[in-house]
């Protein structure tokens, strides 16, 4: 785990949420959700499940998630008007599934 992020989490709360785990770690630094579920040991299925109600609890701090967004390898199409936070199974213009997963980061407003 980033010594940063460890730092923070040890500071505060030793009981953090899931979600507090993983907006410590996207304050730190932009990751995708695989990155999330290596460094907090969840599923790639979980942490992009958690993103849309961090989306909102985070609202009322100031704060927003920044999505670098998703793009295929084959062809550079970029998926940057999707709502969903998760990656796509294929791209429209070229039909392949080699896309690359969206980079999170928690931001102020």
């Amino acid at each position: 785990m980033n010594k940063d992020v460890q730092d923070r989490m040890n500071a505060s709360d030793k009981q953090l949420t899931t979600r507090e785990k993983i907006i410590h770690c996207l304050e730190a630094a932009p990751m995708t959700a695989r990155d999330l579920s290596k460094e907090l040991r969840i599923s790639e299925k979980d942490a992009y499940a958690h993103l849309p109600s961090i989306e909102k609890s985070i609202k009322h701090q100031g704060k927003q998630i920044k999505t670098i967004p998703c793009y295929c390898l084959s062809c550079g199409f970029v998926f940057k008007d999707r709502k969903s936070f998760k990656k796509p199974g294929k791209c429209p213009e070229c039909r392949q599934s080699r896309i690359e997963a969206a980079v999170f980061g928690v931001v102020p407003d």
